[in-house]
């Protein structure tokens, strides 16, 4: 009776401790969704003002205001990326794989278009959500424990009367039989019976079935303990050997996708700059000029040639005018739309491709682009390298045959930029 108590006693606790974690785990899951939700709600909240500021240079600004999310009660570290080094804010707590974090862009609109100024992460916490579930997580706890407690007293009183003492005389009894006289078997039956039970009750049938069955239930156990050691070691071996196999499986996949991968990025992407490469970019602006032709839209090729280029890799070296090609790489690619296509075509020289604009839109976002470049300063090793472009600029209309023309014409315009002066743009 005392191992009976105690098993359902710790069968109950087990299942109360899981019942327990399943609903501490529910739990948690819900804070921290709701940690999330918080986050990006502020995200949402503080976008504007935050593009705004980072689009003004106000630095001091920028820093008030991720001064004002670190006050939040959710909020322990908030980061901004932005590719002006000068306006990238880190304070708080750094993100570690515990803690939650939100990022998104931070979007400045000028009511004409919208442009990507960085990226704000929030992170929050594991403390965070500790505290908001300590409370309820006392409570499971205490809960669990009482009900375990009143249930063991309870299982106690009524088991041992019901069945404790019953089973007690059952014990007796049985424990004085000899297996090896079988008489004495069979007079001891008949004896615990009708001496111990006058009334039939489920402890009778129970005695009897045990008598009439102990050898038969004997022999099929021990048959089906073999029977299932047998079985469990040929599923051991099987498992292992499929878990071998699925292995090497996944290793193989593994390899075989990230060569996949590289070949892809080798196949279409520039290595310094990360551009799409020269035959990456025939293929998709030939894909363009289709989509154009079908819906009878305007779209421009610029053929972009940085000045005096061989100058920087003569006077300062090769390295620092890769940082040159670098930087440009980033201002085209940061001055034109998301959809819009910017190539490497080789050497100092970079194609983009404006999709869905007329001659006065292309025309403003190929100026945008040059000024951008003549603003711009690069430090290497200490000198300030400061660059220009010459631009050649040629229309897409549903009637250009193919792309290889439209960007000879491109090409023409751009030396007729070098002879006049350079730094400017001919359309």
């Amino acid at each position: 009776m005392k191992r009976l108590i105690v098993t359902i006693f710790s069968l109950y606790f087990i299942i109360a401790v899981l019942v327990s974690v399943v609903h501490i785990l529910f739990e948690y899951k819900n804070i921290r969704n709701q940690i999330e939700l918080d986050l990006k709600s502020i995200h949402t909240s503080s976008a504007n003002s935050l593009s705004a500021a980072i689009w003004n240079f106000n630095s001091e600004q920028v820093v008030k205001l991720v001064d004002g999310l670190l006050t939040l009660q959710f909020v322990s570290g908030v980061e901004i990326h932005h590719n002006n080094d000068g306006l990238n804010v880190a304070k708080g707590d750094v993100y570690n794989r515990s803690s939650i974090l939100y990022e998104g862009p931070i979007i400045y609109g000028d009511g004409t278009t919208d442009r990507m100024m960085g990226i704000l992460k929030l992170t929050s916490s594991q403390s965070i959500i500790i505290d908001r579930i300590k409370i309820n997580v006392i409570f499971i706890i205490a809960n669990a424990f009482l009900k375990t407690f009143f249930l063991s007293i309870i299982i106690f009183i009524i088991g041992y009367r019901i069945i404790g003492k019953p089973l007690d005389e059952l014990f007796r009894s049985v424990s004085r039989l000899d297996f090896d006289d079988v008489s004495q078997v069979e007079r001891s039956k008949i004896e615990l019976d009708e001496k111990f039970f006058k009334h039939k009750d489920e402890l009778t049938f129970l005695i009897l079935a045990y008598n009439k069955t102990l050898d038969k239930l004997v022999s099929r156990t021990t048959q089906r303990d073999q029977a299932r050691t047998e079985l469990e070691e040929k599923n051991m071996s099987l498992k292992h050997s499929v878990n071998e196999k699925t292995l090497a499986l996944q290793e193989k996949i593994t390899e075989l996708n990230g060569m996949n991968e590289k070949l892809a990025i080798l196949a279409s992407r520039d290595p310094l700059t990360n551009l799409l490469n020269r035959r990456c970019f025939f293929e998709r602006a030939e894909q363009e000029l289709s989509r154009l032709k079908r819906n009878n839209k305007q779209a421009a090729v610029v053929i972009v040639d940085i000045d005096f280029f061989k100058v920087v890799n003569d006077k300062y070296g090769h390295p620092a005018g890769d940082a040159v090609l670098t930087v440009i790489s980033k201002i085209l690619k940061n001055s034109v739309r998301q959809h819009d296509l910017v190539s490497r075509f080789g050497g100092e020289e970079f194609a983009i491709f404006l999709s869905d604009v007329d001659m006065e839109k292309a025309i403003m976002l190929a100026e945008r682009m040059r000024k951008n470049i003549a603003e711009q300063q690069v430090i290497y090793k200490g000198d300030i390298i400061k660059s220009t472009a010459s631009f050649g600029l040629s229309m897409l209309t549903s009637d250009s045959q193919d792309i290889n023309s439209v960007i000879n014409d491109a090409d023409k315009l751009l030396y007729e930029a070098k002879e006049s002066g350079r730094n400017n743009l001919k359309y």
